[in-house]
């Protein structure tokens, strides 16, 4: 039996999904973002967030770029359960790596069918804590970067934010991450920094994983990548 944590201040959303999941799963109720974090804090058992958007005390993407990390290492699945319904959020919840999307109000065959689908997913996907790409190791669960060298391993000293941007380009493995995305993801949406803090960021970044031997390359009017050499 799975265990899912409800991330949504209604108590009309909490009585559906407990009505539709709770004879099969477990289901656990937070209604602000604080609670959900004291809930994960607490070590207790997640397999599946749903989480919607605007919640009393934040914005739920803002919450889960924050998060995406420990998730990814711990197995932990998203499914957005929203009434924000737009091609922009659609886009951006699965670049943060969510499962699903579902707008309100919905179908609860359909819900029930698409969570349990979800679930099934997750089951058979193994838990990576780690990620190595060429001389870089990346520990997703100590939120820490390492430069690896045959035997020896030697921590990167980053920043928060140079540590997410690290992780979001490596895992792109190779692939262009644009200047939007990153600002998306690392500082979040309603966030008002601009695209030259990304660039400031990027060349203290490049600056610290110069001795790895992966480069980050600058493509011109759109974003970054990274070398991964894997």
């Amino acid at each position: 039996m799975a265990t899912i944590l409800l991330v949504d201040d209604s108590p009309e959303i909490k009585e559906v999904v407990c009505a539709v999941l709770k004879r099969d799963h477990g289901v656990e109720w937070a209604k602000t973002l604080r609670e959900a974090q004291d809930y994960l804090d607490s070590g207790r058992k997640v397999d599946l967030v749903l989480l919607d958007i605007d919640l009393p005390d934040g914005n739920g993407m803002d919450f889960l770029g924050q998060v995406a990390g420990r998730f990814e290492a711990q197995g932990v699945g998203t499914i957005f359960l929203t009434g924000t319904n737009n091609v922009h959020s659609r886009v951006r919840s699965f670049s943060l790596g969510a499962l699903d999307y579902i707008p309100k109000p919905f179908d609860i065959v359909e819900f029930q069918v698409r969570v349990s689908a979800k679930l099934k997913s997750t089951e058979r996907t193994a838990v990576k804590s780690v990620l190595t790409k060429g001389n870089i190791t990346v520990d997703l669960v100590r939120q820490q970067a390492f430069e690896v060298s045959g035997d020896n391993r030697r921590q990167l000293d980053l920043t928060p934010v140079e540590f997410r941007m690290l992780l979001i380009l490596l895992q792109r493995d190779g692939s262009v991450v644009t200047r939007k995305e990153i600002l998306d993801t690392v500082w979040g949406q309603t966030s008002h920094v601009s695209s030259r803090c990304v660039d400031h960021h990027v060349c203290g970044l490049r600056k610290k994983i110069s001795t790895t031997g992966q480069k980050i390359e600058s493509i011109y009017g759109v974003g970054y990548r990274i070398d991964t050499f894997a």
